[in-house]
């Protein structure tokens, strides 16, 4: 007992060091294991082409014009999206956190839709200048807007 007693008197410190070592390597292994099994990063919209595929606004749903593509692009180091309205091209800028965007700054050409693509495409501009909310997930995205009243669906053809 006296031993022992001397024994850890004398080596406190390299003893407390140690134990303190070994928690760290322990604490860093889980932290290791917990970043290789984590689910990966959610799915980034950028750089795909997207088409509309649902179209919803004020809580009423929209019926698309068959063979009139609306397309939307998000070009993230730039935080602008381009695409086309079905009858105009346009661009915007983005802000994103996490869910959260909002787009602003829009800019349209000016060919003037009559008719049923002048009517969709309003629709489209007004549910997108007040989206609120975007999940990506495979190859479909969702933007969310005007308290959850304007809902606008896109695919991808890539994975």
């Amino acid at each position: 007992m006296l031993f022992m007693r001397y024994f850890f008197m004398r080596h406190r410190n390299v003893l407390i060091i140690g134990s303190l070592a070994a928690l760290g390597l322990v604490i860093a292994l889980g932290v290791i294991l917990i970043r290789m099994t984590a689910s990966p990063p959610a799915a980034s919209p950028s750089g795909v082409l997207w088409t509309l595929t649902s179209l919803q606004v004020n809580g009423q749903t929209h019926q698309l014009i068959p063979n009139l593509a609306v397309t939307l692009t998000f070009h993230e180091p730039s935080h602008t999206i381009t695409g086309n309205s079905g009858c105009n091209s346009y661009q915007a800028t983005y802000q994103q956190q996490n869910s959260q965007i909002r787009f602003q700054d829009f800019a349209m050409t000016a060919v003037g839709c009559l008719g049923p693509e002048g009517v969709q495409e309003n629709l489209y501009m007004q549910a997108l200048s007040h989206a609120e909310t975007l999940l990506v997930s495979a190859n479909a995205m969702t933007i969310t807007g005007a308290g959850g009243k304007d809902i606008l669906q896109f695919s991808s053809s890539q994975p």
